[in-house]
């Protein structure tokens, strides 16, 4: 490995630590002083820095990756970032359903900022698409090309959902009268161990219903959209570990 890119590296390590320092300091107290300490960084190091790479470095790249390397290697970067916040997210979520109360505060801060991450991730992420893939995708590729590249994306999906979700037992509360619903589905949840979950389908979006249940058992109510309609609304609905109601 060159001494170059390794100082082009431990520069990158300098910034994101010199950033993360502010950003945590801002965490603990937002002040006029340490808001303009921040935006002097950030123009007088990390946008230099930015525009020194956009002039110098990106050109001789350009002529690097025609040759050797892969025009979308970045993109699959981002998508590593992207799955990682994914499972993190997913662990806070299951120590918010389950954990203890002081595993639940920190995992409440911890998913708070893996979220808003992910976001800026996917904000930049996708920008970036639309700006340099999506018009050449657009331009050079036929229309039936084009119309199988997003089905097969599409089936990838469907079959991750599939995969992902286990077959849960379903109560399809469509064919009851209104006033029959509500009953039969807080039997149902009063039922669960904890941990446990049922698929509860509907003909309209059951939001009131949650506010109702998560009323009832604070703290205890895992509540996932599956499908959400037009016609069809399916909810994974799960008992977590405080059933106490109130």
């Amino acid at each position: 490995m060159s001494t170059i890119s390794d100082a082009i590296r431990a520069h990158h390590r300098e910034l994101a630590t010199m950033l993360s320092g502010y950003v945590r300091a801002l965490e603990e107290e937002t002040t006029g002083e340490q808001a303009g300490e921040l935006a002097r960084f950030l123009r007088s190091d990390l946008l230099p820095h930015a525009r020194g790479e956009d002039a110098h470095l990106y050109p001789v790249m350009d002529t690097l990756i025609a040759a050797h390397g892969s025009p979308t290697a970045t993109m699959k970067v981002d998508h590593e970032w992207i799955e990682r916040y994914i499972s993190q997210i997913a662990e806070y979520a299951r120590t918010l359903q389950l954990g203890t109360p002081a595993e639940q505060a920190n995992a409440r801060e911890h998913l708070l900022r893996s979220a808003q991450q992910l976001e800026a991730i996917l904000e930049m992420h996708t920008e970036k698409e639309e700006r340099v893939y999506l018009p050449l995708f657009d331009a050079h590729l036929p229309l039936a090309e084009q119309q199988r590249v997003l089905d097969d994306m599409h089936g990838e999906a469907s079959e991750a959902v599939s995969t992902a979700s286990p077959k849960l037992d379903e109560l399809d509360v469509r064919p009851l009268p209104p006033a029959q619903r509500h009953a039969l589905i807080f039997s149902k949840f009063e039922a669960l161990q904890p941990g446990d979950a049922f698929m509860l389908v509907n003909d309209h979006d059951p939001k009131p219903l949650y506010y109702q249940l998560n009323f009832e058992y604070r703290g205890a109510l895992v509540w996932d959209y599956i499908e959400q309609g037009p016609d069809v609304w399916r909810v994974s609905v799960g008992k977590g570990a405080n059933t106490g109601a109130n």
